[in-house]
């Protein structure tokens, strides 16, 4: 926009011969860019699904949990591992600031792809592919998708959203056969040996069933740590970025502010389950940009995590 009128008579004056020429290219270029749009779109079979259901970020969340639950074959840094069969349903899942299951897939087989978010609207970017799609809570959009070349892809979340944005990539792998699972650091078991939460571990002798009983927390409180993304925010290896580290915080003072004021408490069950029901009561001083959501813990769950928090006392 100028700052100055345009001279009276302006628009009678005859456009130089240069600037038609100008003007002609970019035409002819944004008619070749049009149309080489719709020719990509169809025979470049770049045709974003047209599946979407409405949903909740609830019952998204429900079937995600029972999915990695019933599929899940190891833990990747605090992330649940899938190996889904091909032709399956798989549910991926954008919340902040992590995605989440890690995919292994079988090359040349094709998959229905459930994605949706959490909490906010996240971008799936899947690279170094460049596959882009918007990922937006209350919606499952479903991509019929085969991947065709082996190898290890990062899925990063290209919509800001928020302190932790930076540290939201996930992972999906594409093996030929299961014997590239070495090759990627997923030589897992059959079957994860993780109980889920509620499962009933402890053995038949009563001798055994304390010792039995607090193994059996602590493994079904990494899961709750690891289905509920508790894992996205509290690390494990000592890194505090987003929010305080699990390892040696059991038993810890740490410096809380409560209605305004700082004061100083000691990390124990009591305050582990209070930070977990009123997660804004107690905020840690350094961590006041980073909200915790509220999880829908019960008793039981609330108990394994301050189990394994407490295991992770002295590491």
């Amino acid at each position: 926009m100028s700052l100055l009128a345009p001279v009276e008579g302006w628009y009678a004056k005859k456009v130089a011969r240069d600037e038609k020429m100008w003007m002609l290219i970019s035409f002819v270029l944004c008619l070749m860019l049009f149309v080489w749009m719709l020719l990509w779109h169809v025979y470049g079979e770049q045709n974003p699904s047209n599946v979407t259901y409405r949903t909740t970020p609830v019952e998204f969340s429900r079937l995600h949990e029972a999915y990695i639950k019933k599929n899940m074959i190891g833990i990747d840094n605090g992330v649940p591992v899938v190996k889904p069969e091909p032709k399956s349903d798989v549910f991926f899942m954008g919340e902040m600031w992590r995605w989440s299951p890690a995919l292994i897939l079988q090359k040349g087989e094709w998959y229905n792809l459930h994605i949706s978010s959490k909490d906010l609207m996240h971008g799936f970017s899947l690279q170094p592919v460049n596959m882009n799609f918007q990922v937006y809570p209350g919606y499952d959009y479903v991509l019929h998708f085969k991947p065709t070349e082996a190898g290890e892809y990062k899925v990063l979340c290209n919509e800001f959203c928020g302190i932790g944005h930076h540290t939201m990539i996930g992972k999906i792998v594409v093996i030929e056969n299961d014997e590239d699972l070495k090759k990627y650091g997923y030589d897992f078991p059959e079957k994860s040996a993780v109980p889920a939460p509620g499962t009933d571990t402890a053995p038949a002798t009563a001798t055994e069933v304390a010792p039995a009983s607090a193994e059996a927390d602590i493994k079904a409180g990494e899961l709750v740590y690891t289905l509920k993304g508790c894992v996205a925010c509290h690390k494990t290896d000592g890194t505090a970025q987003l929010a305080p580290a699990w390892n040696g915080l059991f038993g810890k003072k740490e410096k809380v502010k409560e209605n305004g004021k700082e004061i100083e408490v000691t990390v124990d069950e009591a305050y582990i389950r209070e930070s977990i029901v009123t997660p804004q009561q107690k905020v840690t001083v350094g961590y006041e940009q980073t909200v915790m959501p509220v999880f829908a813990l019960n008793d039981e769950e609330i108990r394994q995590v301050t189990a394994f928090v407490k295991s992770l006392q002295n590491k």
